[in-house]
């Protein structure tokens, strides 16, 4: 769930959730959102008084993220900006084209454009290449671990569906069976794309993060926590 709190003056934003866990835990993300987990036992007080006793890791560590954002924009569709592509950084390219279409080399993302110079249409067609191919390896990597959870006693999805999250790269609908996936994912690298689905596959079987649950997450895929932590600087 997304929270507020007052820091010094300044309304903070942070995603919550109650978990079976020991301690509060507090996590600054790499894109700038802040996520807080506290055990069932404690109370939303107790909650409040441990990110207000951190405030200044807090706002520290967002104006360090903001920073370094400002360094590197990866958001601009211009020429010769930098572009992320699974955790690599590309130079993408605005070319003049008899239709719209965009091609990858090892170094480069090349958009050609019936007209080059419409920003609004190279955003766009950008967007859809980068919509479609992490839909394609996301199924791609959904009809290959499907089999293996089935044979651990998970039913088959009733739905892949892509959005656009704030706070969350993933999410199962453990009663619909209905697995979501973030299109932000196309900028983080392929093990972290591939440890989504399979945390999200995971919840099929068992719907918390209980120890159980990383037990399941680990049966197919062992070094799950390097690729968390890679995920976590995104």
């Amino acid at each position: 769930m997304i929270k507020y709190i007052m820091l010094d003056g300044k309304q903070f934003e942070y995603e919550f959730e109650w978990k079976r866990v020991k301690n509060i835990n507090l996590r600054i993300r790499g894109d700038g959102t802040v996520y807080v987990s506290a055990p069932y036992r404690l109370s939303m007080k107790s909650v409040d008084k441990f990110i207000d006793d951190h405030k200044d890791f807090i706002i520290r560590s967002l104006s360090k993220v903001e920073k370094r954002n400002e360094k590197t924009n990866y958001t601009s569709r211009t020429d010769g900006s930098p572009v992320r592509v699974y955790g690599r950084v590309k130079t993408l390219r605005i070319v003049q084209g008899v239709h719209d279409s965009v091609t990858e080399t090892d170094d480069e993302v090349i958009v050609s454009a019936v007209n080059p110079d419409d920003e609004e249409r190279i955003i766009k067609v950008y967007n859809k290449w980068r919509s479609k191919d992490l839909e394609t390896r996301i199924y791609a990597l959904c009809n290959e671990v499907c089999p293996v959870f089935n044979r651990m006693g998970a039913p088959t999805p009733s739905m892949i569906r892509f959005k656009t999250l704030k706070s969350k790269w993933g999410s199962c609908d453990t009663a619909k069976k209905i697995l979501t996936f973030n299109y932000n994912l196309f900028e983080t690298p392929e093990e972290c794309v591939r440890y989504v689905v399979v945390h999200e596959f995971a919840h099929l079987i068992v719907p918390n993060h209980s120890d159980r649950f990383y037990r399941v997450v680990s049966k197919v895929l062992p070094d799950w926590q390097k690729a968390r932590r890679t995920l976590n600087e995104y």
